[in-house]
C-alpha cells in the first residue's frame, strides 16, 4: 500500500468529506486486499457552541406542518423540525459533508454494500432503544413507492437490508451507487421506531437532539433537549420554540423587532434591512433554482434547436432583478451548485444572451418568422409569475409570442402533469449536492420537475453510469459528458439561482446555513446552536 493510499484512508476514517470517501473507495480494489473500507467513524455533526449553556431559542418558522410525516417531502418547515427531532444513520454537518449520526461508523467495499455499525445505548424519545430492527424497518419503508418516501430515487436501488448481531445493518444495492450516502444523509432518512411506521399520527418520536413537547395548530411547536441523545453534552439549548409565521412580512418584522431570535428565509426585499442592523446576521446561500420546461411530445419545442434558441434568447440577469428582487444569480448552464465536488465552471456559465444566434436557430428549425405558444406559470407566487413575464419579453424579441396561463399553484401542477403547455416556468432544489439528483429533472422519473415527454435513453444511461462509478475522477468525466449533452439537447433551460437566507441575532451562535441545495438541511445545526 502506498503512502498516498494510507493518507486517503486516514482522511476518510477521520470522517472527512464525501470527496475523500469517494477517492478512497476508488483505491480500495488495489490498496486493500482484505477487510472493508472504513468510510467514517466517531462523532456526528454537532459541535459545542461558544454560547451560554441553556435557555430557549425562539425561531420563526415559514410554515405550519399539521401532520409531520418524516419520510415524506413536506416542505422546508418539516425539514427544520425533522432536523431537531430525528437522526438517520448519517447526516450533514455545517460544511455539507456527510458524517456519522446513529451509525458511529459506516463501511463499504464497492459502493454496493454498505455496513453501518450503530452507536451503543441509542434511545428514542419515548425511552425505547434504537435497534437494528428499527433501522431495517425504516429503510425498507423508504423502498416502497406507494408510501411516497422522499428518498425513493435512491432507496429504490436497495436490494436487501439485513442485520448482524445487535449493532450492524448491512444494505446491499442492486447496482453500485456512489450517491447513496448523499441521499441517506437527508433529514427524511431518519430512523423511526418500527412500531410507528405507517401511523397516521405525526412522527414526532425520534432519536434526535430535541424531543417534542407541544403543538398549537397554526401557532407554534415546542421542543426540549433530549437527555438521551448520543451527543447530549454538545447540545446547549434547553428548548426551542418554533413560532409559525407563514406571512413573509410578519416573519421578517419579528426578526427585525427582536420578537424572535432567528427565522427561516428572510424575504428578498428585507435583505438590506437585516444587513443594516448591527445586532442581526443575514446568512444567505444560492439554493433552489428557476428554469424552463418544454412540451417535447408535440409542438415546436419538440425540436432541440427551438429549445436552444430559447436558451440563447433569455436575459437571466433580468430574471434575477425582476423576479427575485436581485437576490440570486444567473443560471446559464448546468444546475449544479458551486459547493458540489462536481461543479464545472465552464458548463455552469455556458449561455450568453445572443438574439441573433437565437433567431438563426429558429430559422434553421423552420420558424424564421417565429410562432405562438402557451406559457404555463402561476400567479400564486410572484416570483413564478414575474419569471414568466421576463421570459415572455425576451422570446417576443425573437418572434415567439407567448399566451400566458397563470393559474393558482394546484391548478398549475395539474396542467403541468398533463402536458398542457408548450413552455413552462418551474423551480426546484436537489435533494443533495451530488448530480445524481439530475435524474429528477432530466428523465420521466422527475414527473413535474421534468419536461413533458422528454425521454432520452442515452442521457439516462449516462446518469446511471455516473451514479455507479466509484472513482470521483471518472464520475466528473461522465458528468462532463452529460453536461455537454444537456447543453446541446436543452431539455431544460436554466434561468436563475434563488438566494435563501436565514436571519438571526448575533447573540445566536452555532447555527449555519448549509451551502447549496443543502440549505434546507440547516436544521441539523440547531443541535450545536447556543444563545449568549
Amino acid at each position: 500500500m502506498t503512502s498516498q493510499h494510507m493518507r486517503d484512508l486516514r482522511a476518510v476514517a477521520a470522517g472527512s468529506s464525501r470527496r475523500s470517501f469517494l477517492k478512497a473507495s476508488a483505491l480500495f480494489g488495489t490498496a486493500l486486499a482484505a477487510g472493508p473500507l472504513l468510510t467514517a467513524c466517531g462523532g456526528g455533526g454537532s459541535e459545542a457552541s461558544s454560547g451560554t449553556k441553556g435557555g430557549t431559542l425562539t425561531f420563526g418558522l415559514d410554515s405550519d406542518v399539521p401532520n409531520l410525516q418524516t419520510p415524506q417531502n413536506q416542505g422546508s418547515a418539516s425539514m427544520v423540525l425533522n432536523g431537531v427531532l430525528h437522526r438517520g444513520l448519517v447526516q450533514y454537518d455545517a460544511k455539507g459533508d456527510i458524517v456519522a449520526a446513529l451509525a458511529e461508523k459506516f463501511e463499504t467495499t464497492d459502493s454496493r454494500t454498505f455496513t453501518f455499525t450503530l452507536r451503543g445505548n441509542l434511545k428514542f424519545h419515548d425511552g425505547s432503544p434504537v435497534t437494528v430492527d428499527d433501522v431495517k424497518a425504516s429503510l425498507e419503508w423508504m423502498t416502497d413507492a406507494s408510501k411516497t418516501p422522499k428518498l425513493y430515487p435512491a432507496t429504490k436501488g436497495i436490494d436487501s437490508v439485513t442485520t448482524e448481531g445487535d449493532n450492524k445493518v448491512i444494505v446491499k444495492l442492486k447496482a453500485p451507487d456512489a450517491s447513496f450516502l448523499a441521499f441517506l444523509a437527508d433529514v427524511s432518512g431518519a430512523i423511526l421506531p418500527k412500531k410507528t411506521l405507517g401511523q397516521q399520527a405525526p412522527t414526532y418520536v425520534g432519536a434526535g437532539p430535541f424531543k417534542f413537547v407541544s403543538y398549537e395548530k397554526g401557532l407554534a411547536f415546542t421542543v426540549e433537549k433530549f437527555a438521551g441523545y448520543y451527543e447530549a453534552d454538545k447540545v446547549s439549548l434547553d428548548k426551542i420554540q418554533f413560532k409559525i409565521l407563514a406571512d413573509q412580512a410578519a416573519r421578517d418584522n419579528a426578526l427585525l423587532t427582536g420578537t424572535v431570535d432567528a427565522i427561516s428565509f428572510v424575504g428578498w426585499n428585507d435583505y438590506d434591512r437585516v444587513k443594516q442592523k448591527s445586532d442581526l446576521v443575514l446568512d444567505a446561500t444560492d439554493g433552489p433554482f428557476m428554469y424552463l420546461l418544454f412540451n417535447t411530445a408535440q409542438g415546436p419545442f419538440k425540436d432541440a434547436r427551438v429549445r436552444q434558441a430559447v436558451a440563447w434568447a433569455v436575459n437571466r440577469q433580468n430574471v434575477v432583478a425582476s423576479a427575485l428582487a436581485g437576490q440570486g444569480s444567473p443560471l446559464a448552464g448546468m444546475p449544479i451548485p458551486q459547493s458540489s465536488a462536481f461543479y464545472n465552471a465552464e458548463q455552469a456559465d455556458f449561455y450568453k444572451q445572443d438574439v441573433a444566434k437565437a433567431k438563426a436557430l429558429l430559422a434553421e428549425a423552420g420558424y424564421p418568422n417565429g410562432f405562438k405558444a402557451r406559457m404555463l406559470s402561476s400567479s400564486q407566487y410572484d416570483f413564478h409569475q414575474n419569471t414568466a413575464i421576463s421570459v415572455q419579453a425576451d422570446l417576443k424579441a425573437i418572434g415567439i409570442e407567448l399566451d400566458m396561463n397563470l393559474p393558482d399553484w394546484p391548478t398549475r401542477l395539474q396542467a403541468g402533469s398533463k402536458g398542457q403547455y408548450d413552455i413552462a416556468v418551474y423551480g426546484t432544489v436537489g435533494v443533495c449536492n451530488d448530480p445524481a439528483f439530475l435524474e429528477q429533472i432530466l428523465t420521466p422519473a422527475g414527473s413535474q420537475n421534468a419536461s413533458f415527454g422528454y425521454d432520452n435513453t442515452e442521457l439516462k444511461a449516462l446518469l446511471d453510469k455516473a451514479k455507479q462509478a466509484v472513482d470521483e475522477g471518472q464520475r466528473k468525466d461522465l458528468y462532463k459528458q452529460l453536461g455537454t449533452m444537456v447543453l446541446t439537447e436543452a431539455p431544460i433551460v436554466g434561468l436563475a439561482w434563488r438566494s435563501q437566507a436565514y436571519g438571526h441575532k448575533k447573540s445566536v451562535t452555532g447555527f449555519t446555513n448549509i451551502p447549496g441545495f443543502l440549505t434546507f438541511e440547516s436544521g441539523y445545526t440547531l443541535a450545536g446552536t447556543a444563545k449568549s
